[in-house]
């Protein structure tokens, strides 16, 4: 398409040169009748004229279309190029964090930190160990530095089914019957405190509610929960940059158990979400 507009550049430009030439031609006798010249004068630009010069119209936007579209790559290359930079430089920081508790690795312009549940965790538990909050700390230093990405915190364990412990024979007898010495037992000392308990009204049940980790689902969830719950309250982490999300045993990223049982904080791009 360029050559083409080319050829009608050249064209118009020697047709140009053509006309100027023969509008130089001495006039008088030699040039013949002068009756001859009315109509040609009287017939108008030359149609060869005007095509030549949409093509050179349509030569000059398409230039300009094409000028247009290699600034904007330009463009592009340079936010992509900023923006990998950016995630090279985050994942060095956040693996002198995490040393050798983890890996970091980037994806898509996404960071992922992972985190093997043993340091964070006791077996089959979500209450966090000691070693797990002196890591959480340190990686909660750094993302709070990050104003500019989402953190989602995500729970998975292995395939192993998680087996809730059946009471020894004998066992629940004995549990029922001292439950029931102690509940009374509690009465008595609430009906001496609380003027309600005496004329036989209910108190209010304490919470004292424990979260059944039933299947895997509940094990993920209450552990991603807990990395969350850390990082606002602790870290003094915006809430609002947050999410906690379960996969149970459903995402395994290895063949090995032991790895498959882990908490992943994937930092995202920071959505902009105006109140409607």
């Amino acid at each position: 398409m360029p050559n083409k507009h080319l050829r009608a550049v050249v064209a118009i430009a020697a047709f140009m040169a053509g006309s100027a030439c023969g509008a130089q031609q001495p006039s008088g006798p030699a040039a013949g009748p002068s009756r001859e010249a009315g109509p040609e004068a009287e017939r108008g630009p030359d149609p060869r004229v005007q095509v030549l010069e949409e093509e050179l119209s349509a030569a000059k936007r398409e230039l300009d279309a094409l000028k247009t579209e290699g600034e904007q790559l330009r463009k592009s290359e340079t936010e992509l190029k900023a923006k990998a930079d950016e995630a090279e430089a985050l994942q060095k920081k956040l693996t002198e964090v995490v040393g050798k508790f983890g890996d970091v690795t980037t994806e898509d312009g996404m960071v992922r930190v992972e985190l093997v549940d043993k340091i964070l965790f006791p077996v089959g538990e979500a209450d966090l160990t000691d070693n797990g909050r002196e890591v959480l700390a340190q990686v909660g230093a750094a993302l709070k530095d990050i104003e500019d990405k989402q953190v989602w915190v995500q729970g998975h364990t292995d395939d192993s089914p998680i087996v809730i412990r059946k009471p020894k024979k004998g066992e629940d007898a004995k549990s029922k019957k001292g439950d029931k010495n102690a509940k009374d037992a509690k009465d008595a000392k609430d009906a001496k405190a609380d003027p309600k308990a005496a004329k036989g009204e209910e108190p209010p049940e304490p919470n004292d509610a424990v979260l059944p980790f039933v299947t895997n689902w509940e094990l993920s969830a209450a552990r991603a929960l807990t990395v969350v719950h850390y990082l606002q309250d602790e870290a003094k982490i915006d809430p609002s940059r947050l999410a906690a999300v379960a996969f149970g045993q459903y995402r395994p990223s290895s063949k090995s158990k032991a790895k498959n049982r882990r908490i992943e904080i994937v930092l995202y791009p920071r959505a902009k979400l105006a109140p409607k």
